[in-house]
């Protein structure tokens, strides 16, 4: 991976400009965008792998919905979100657009710093393994760890604060990637004989 490059969705423009600033500093490539229509656009033109996304926008769609669209149009890109929401039922429908992490606003440098430096770690390993564990989201990575423990949907959902119809989801969609058959129990002799991911 030659250049690192984060997109930054964010309506208060002196805080994306802090943050995009600081972010230079440390060597990444940065773009500003502040609404949906604007982010759907860099996401395609600017093509970054990771995008560090503000929840609550002043326009009609949230930085959740940007998120879900996202995962639609480049399943691949990481995203984080920023926010000074911290209420649980926020939190539990931003996981259903299956972030990497969380920023809590106020941000510090120190902690935008690991979080993203993390981020690209956990990018640049999905990078080196092999094509069809790829393919895997951060959240699909969770579960499959969690289903190796033997661990029940409804277990996983209370784990992850998320449905347990959508633990179901995702388990459905791991065993179309890594191409398993219907057979019982296949994804849990899977997940037992590849917990090194």
């Amino acid at each position: 991976m030659k250049e690192k490059k984060i997109l930054i969705l964010e309506d208060e423009l002196l805080q994306a400009l802090d943050l995009s600033e600081f972010l230079k500093k440390e060597g990444y490539n940065t773009a500003i965008v502040d609404n949906f229509e604007d982010g759907i656009k860099a996401v395609v033109e600017f093509d970054p792998q990771l995008i560090i996304c503000d929840i609550n926008l002043k326009h009609d769609k949230t930085g959740i919905d940007f998120a879900k669209n996202t995962n639609t149009i480049k399943p691949n890109i990481e995203i984080i979100f920023i926010t000074a929401v911290t209420k649980s039922d926020t939190i539990i429908e931003a996981q259903e657009a299956d972030p990497l992490n969380y920023i809590v606003k106020p941000w510090k440098e120190e902690q935008v710093m690991v979080t993203v430096q993390m981020a690209f770690n956990y990018i640049l390993s999905k990078h080196k393994q092999n094509s069809v564990i790829e393919t895997l989201t951060m959240s699909e990575y969770k579960i499959l760890k969690l289903i190796a423990k033997q661990m029940s949907s409804k277990e996983i959902a209370k784990i992850l604060f998320i449905s347990e119809k959508t633990v179901k989801n995702h388990r459905h969609n791991i065993i179309q990637k890594l191409n398993l058959t219907n057979e019982k129990n296949s994804l849990l002799k899977w997940a037992a004989n590849n917990t090194e991911i």
